[in-house]
């Protein structure tokens, strides 16, 4: 495949990547040099020069009276792609429940790996407003560091909101707790001793989040009555302890 139509591919036009690659043989170089290399016009380039430094193509080097154009490295600009597509895959799952959401039915997110998880945690559900829980510390303490579960509830602290949480009793457990109520987070309940469920169950808003921290797993429902069944089945949980 040419070179010339790769570059179109990732959305250049036939004169930008005619452009960028006179800029990339050149080095620095006035616009001057630079249509002559390309095969345009003075003032055309002036035009394609600005469009592709606004796409990431080409840095300006002011020098002098003089301006000077330099094509951006090929290396950094693949990097620049995969820190977007990076954060496109981290949208992906909410995107693909948009795609899929059809009126009066629940809408259904997936997660998988830890940085969509922790984007989770960290875009919705410690930013909601009240949170009824039942979370095993330790196992979530498995998927992320100290500092990261003090991070969320040091969020959560600025963000006005709460939780209300049933754990198992562990250090990991106790070791969370001394800062959740340093920062008057809501109150906590032990369940009984044996009791293990290795799923965090997290209901906030009309939503019910059901996480794997071990699997690194995720699946997130929006639904009134869903989520008010499970918020039900919670609060006699925590009447009964």
């Amino acid at each position: 495949m040419a070179i010339e139509t790769t570059l179109q591919g990732i959305g250049l036009t036939a004169k930008e990547g005619a452009v960028y690659l006179a800029a990339l043989e050149l080095g620095q170089a006035p616009v001057l040099r630079i249509a002559h290399k390309a095969g345009i016009k003075r003032p055309t380039a002036y035009v394609i020069l600005n469009a592709l430094r606004e796409k990431g193509f080409i840095e300006v080097i002011p020098k002098g009276t003089t301006t000077l154009y330099q094509a951006v490295d090929p290396e950094k600009i693949v990097r620049g792609f995969d820190e977007k597509v990076s954060a496109f895959n981290v949208a992906l799952p909410e995107l693909k429940s948009l795609h899929n959401a059809a009126p009066g039915k629940p809408r259904v997110r997936f997660y998988e790996g830890k940085k969509s998880i922790m984007a989770l945690y960290e875009k919705e559900i410690f930013n909601a407003h009240e949170i009824l829980a039942l979370v095993d510390i330790r196992t979530l303490r498995s998927m992320m560091s100290r500092d990261e579960l003090d991070g969320l509830t040091h969020s959560m602290k600025a963000t006005g909101g709460a939780i209300r949480e049933f754990m198992e009793d562990s250090p990991e457990a106790r070791e969370y707790l001394a800062e959740k109520n340093r920062l008057a987070l809501g109150e906590t309940k032990f369940l009984p001793h044996g009791t293990h469920f290795g799923v965090d169950i997290l209901v906030y808003d009309h939503t019910v989040a059901m996480i794997s921290p071990k699997t690194l797993i995720a699946v997130v429902t929006e639904d009134a009555a869903i989520s008010g069944a499970q918020r039900q089945l919670l609060e006699s949980l925590w009447t009964s302890l």
